[in-house]
């Protein structure tokens, strides 16, 4: 998608910096491989800006069992310097969220996409499981296995879930009660969306 031409960051916090960047393109494929309308948009929006994309913000939803929440997945970012911005909570939803501004690096006049340019910021959110029905916890508990939330980061690469698929029953269940769980229950922790940095286009 880009290619990874980056100046020396001295302060960069946790490691490689292409490697960060090598995750997110790779969270980003499997993202626009697993929904082709958005892919043609973004594919659209390329095309019309001379590929000179840059990215806001990547969504991710989690699921909010012991070892699966935003921890499970924020602290790989965090290692690598990103840090939280603020708390999001829609009760309604049984949604809680926070969003994470990324490290300081070296951004040339010209970067763009996930090359070399401005990282994006996070948002992540974590269904709270406890607050939905028996029925739907009891559910969700079965699939969600000790320890597997420590697999977060390769899963939103690959597009994997880290647990057996649930059956069309169970899945219905959820989704009749909350849209988001259901989803987050059936997707993992593939992103859930991104949006672009529509004040650098040209």
């Amino acid at each position: 998608m880009d290619s990874l031409d980056l100046a020396h960051t001295p302060s960069f916090k946790g490691g490689s910096e292409t490697f960060l960047r090598n995750v997110f393109e790779n969270i980003l494929k499997t993202y626009l491989r697993k929904n082709p309308t958005t892919e043609r948009i973004w594919e659209l929006i390329q095309s019309l800006d001379n590929e000179k994309i840059c990215y806001d913000h990547f969504t991710f939803m989690t699921l909010k069992v012991e070892g699966y929440g935003i921890d499970s997945l924020s602290s790989f970012f965090m290692n690598y310097g990103y840090k939280i911005g603020g708390g999001l909570d829609f009760p309604k939803k049984k949604l809680r969220g926070l969003w994470f501004s990324p490290p300081d690096v070296i951004v040339p006049d010209d970067g763009h996409g996930l090359g070399n340019g401005p990282l994006p910021r996070l948002v992540m959110g974590e269904i709270l499981v406890d607050e939905l029905s028996p029925e739907s916890q009891a559910i969700i508990r079965k699939y969600l296995k000790p320890e597997g939330g420590k697999q977060a980061l390769l899963s939103s690469i690959l597009g994997s879930l880290i647990w057996e698929k649930p059956t069309w029953s169970e899945f219905k269940q959820i989704a009749e009660e909350n849209e988001l769980a259901a989803w987050a229950f059936i997707n993992g922790y593939t992103m859930n969306h991104l949006a672009f940095a529509v004040h650098r286009l040209n």
